[in-house]
């Protein structure tokens, strides 16, 4: 047994950015995808669900950062569970099994996952520079079935939470809030759902108001790689606002888990279309953490503005600094280094924290391969932001905004709220 341990609580990784995102024809999606199942099929066939149990005891025994919560809850948990593993035949099973035990532990980044769940093929690329992990996938290429939205389940139904800019789900006109009825006349799911379909137009069947009738939307599914989307996804949503006279600059950080996506945000304020702004918001919500508290140095005010002149008197200005109003949008969602960037914006007044309160998820994570190919996640190291424990706490937002994703119908209160608060600022700074 392999293992891998890397800790991404504050993930600073250097990977070259690729602008483009890559599609794959629909011959070598479904190579891609049939090698990667009979993979997977391959090595679940070598261990016996007792002995993957024990192996994925013994790592949580090893591993998990509190030796306390181990021997008060994990052990009791393993005599229980010990007993429940006999009756599995399933991989799904087994699944369900393993992580209704990491439930009792109550500490996130802590999972057990396999290629039905969209986090596996999210870690999996965090980690890609590992040769363990690229073992997992065919070729070392990590790639999913994706149009482009995260989901949530709520009173058992599905329902869309946020639709990736430039993806093709915004092509064809999903929206936030939308309640999944079915795909292709089965019930939604975020793998099994598209797996079966690249590059092939499928049909969503959805629901856009409680009281109104449903809706068919085709969509196309595609595989992608998970950096490489959100990178992209990251500089589409770039935008300018108008709101009562002002030019406010809007981004969505989708992923934080690399220097790479702090660069898009930086350049954009230094010299690119965000520069000119009258305000800033940096959306923080849904994805995934990574971020490394020093990225609040942007809005450091300590650091010289640059003018030079060539010979023509020319001037040229520099400064790498935003030095006006922000901005940072959370929700239950924003969770691990974005949660440290909030906490870090208001605790020193860098930005204006507006939303909802953060997920309480910042501890340190590692990977680990088991035997099947399939995935643990596992909370291995405790983290303290300035002494402050945030794990099962999160940071409470400045102005808080709450808002109902259910049949919103792609209208977005919490950005309205950020956007009419900084039209205000503005406008009582310049009276001043």
């Amino acid at each position: 047994m392999k293992r891998i341990l890397i800790i991404i609580i504050l993930i600073t990784i250097a990977c070259s950015e690729r602008s483009k995102v890559q599609m794959i024809t629909e011959s070598d999606a479904k190579t891609y995808q049939d090698t990667l199942v009979l993979q997977i099929s391959d090595r679940d066939k070598s261990i016996s669900y007792r002995e993957l149990f024990k192996e994925f005891c013994t790592l949580v025994e090893d591993n998990f950062y509190s030796s306390k919560m181990v021997e008060e809850k994990f052990v009791p948990l393993k005599e229980l569970y010990a007993k429940r593993v006999e009756n599995v035949a399933t991989d799904s099973g087994f699944s369900d099994l393993m992580n209704n035990m990491l439930i009792g532990l109550k500490t996130s980044h802590t999972y057990y996952l396999t290629p039905g769940d969209i986090e596996y093929y999210y870690l999996s690329d965090i980690f890609s520079s590992l040769p363990h992990i690229k073992k997992l996938f065919p070729g070392g290429v990590i790639k999913y079935p994706t149009i482009g939205i995260t989901t949530e389940k709520t009173d058992s139904k599905d329902f869309i939470t946020c639709v990736l800019a430039g993806s093709n789900a915004e092509k064809a006109g999903l929206l936030k809030g939308d309640e999944i009825i079915s795909v292709e006349g089965a019930q939604y799911h975020p793998i099994h759902s598209l797996k079966d379909n690249i590059n092939k137009e499928i049909v969503f069947v959805v629901k856009r108001s409680s009281g109104d009738g449903i809706q068919k939307i085709t969509v196309m599914p595609t595989l992608l790689n998970p950096n490489e989307q959100f990178l992209e996804a990251e500089k589409k949503s770039i935008n300018v606002i108008e709101n009562l006279g002002k030019q406010i600059g809007y981004i969505h950080i989708f992923s934080y888990a690399g220097q790479q996506y702090h660069e898009i945000l930086t350049d954009a304020v230094s010299w690119g279309e965000l520069k000119d702004v009258d305000a800033l918001i940096i959306d923080l919500r849904y994805g995934i953490g990574g971020a490394s508290p020093a990225y609040l140095n942007l809005f450091n005010q300590n650091v010289p503005k640059l003018v030079s002149k060539d010979n023509k008197n020319n001037e040229y200005h520099f400064d790498p600094q935003w030095r006006k109003p922000v901005v940072y949008l959370t929700n239950k969602t924003t969770r691990s280094g974005k949660e440290i960037l909030a906490y870090g914006a208001k605790q020193f007044k860098l930005a204006t924290v507006i939303g909802e309160s953060t997920a309480g998820a910042v501890v340190g994570g590692a990977l680990y391969n088991l035997s099947n190919g399939n995935l643990l996640y596992l909370a291995s190291r405790s983290v303290q932001v300035d002494g402050l424990t945030l794990e099962g706490v999160g940071v409470q937002p400045d102005i808080e905004i709450s808002m109902d994703v259910r049949y919103c119908q792609g209208k977005d209160s919490q950005l309205e709220g950020a956007l009419k608060y900084l039209s205000n600022k503005l406008t009582a700074t310049q009276g001043q």
